[in-house]
């Protein structure tokens, strides 16, 4: 990807408790080598973004090594949802950035060609998020969002409120759909859903 978006930033969510799961996801080997932590860095460095990892875990930063020109920066409100994350991203970058990608550690599969693939869909009607969909539910923590005041406004109104619900504020925002299997956006939460993925189920 060339250097034409330098106005972008990429963030990993890596913060969250792995509550269900029963150890931290991040850390689970991944097939193609390493964890699924450093399978994410990996990709993200091939996109050529200043990338960020957002996490609450100190043990995260041995899996970020020199080379891999990634940033960690802590949540501010820990463990208070992916929502409370946007509005820290929001209001730290709003200055110097136009649009963030996302990408959560917990989705094993994705890979350089589908983040190509959603930014293709996305340059063309730049105003809008882009949120990814398999097909039977959206995926809003694969995407692309716009840094703008609109949207600010809108995820403040929401927490504010009282609600965390992402796709609550996704759905008061100008957005489109980017489409792919549902192999490729599988979300791991928990044990059995991880034996199922390793199972083929």
């Amino acid at each position: 990807m060339k250097k034409k978006y330098k106005d972008f930033k990429a963030f990993i969510f890596a913060g969250g408790k792995s509550s269900r799961m029963g150890f931290d996801k991040a850390l689970i080997n991944h097939p193609h080598g390493g964890n699924w932590l450093n399978h994410k860095i990996k990709i993200l460095n091939n996109l050529k973004l200043d990338t960020y990892l957002l996490t609450n875990h100190h043990n995260h930063f041995e899996e970020v090594d020199s080379d891999s020109h990634v940033e960690v920066i802590f949540d501010t409100n820990p463990f208070e949802g992916p929502l409370h994350c946007m509005e820290q991203i929001f209001a730290t970058y709003n200055l110097n950035t136009k649009n963030v990608l996302i990408i959560p550690v917990d989705m094993p599969n994705l890979n350089t060609k589908l983040i190509y693939s959603l930014f293709k869909l996305w340059e063309e009607n730049q105003n809008f998020a882009v949120i990814s969909h398999d097909g039977i539910f959206a995926q809003p923590l694969f995407g692309i969002y716009p840094i703008n005041e609109e949207n600010h406004f809108k995820l403040k109104k929401k927490l504010s409120s009282g609600k965390k619900n992402f796709l609550g504020w996704v759905d008061q925002i100008p957005h489109k759909y980017f489409y792919a299997k549902n192999g490729d956006l599988i979300n791991i939460n928990s044990k059995r859903e991880f034996l199922n993925m390793n199972n083929g189920i």
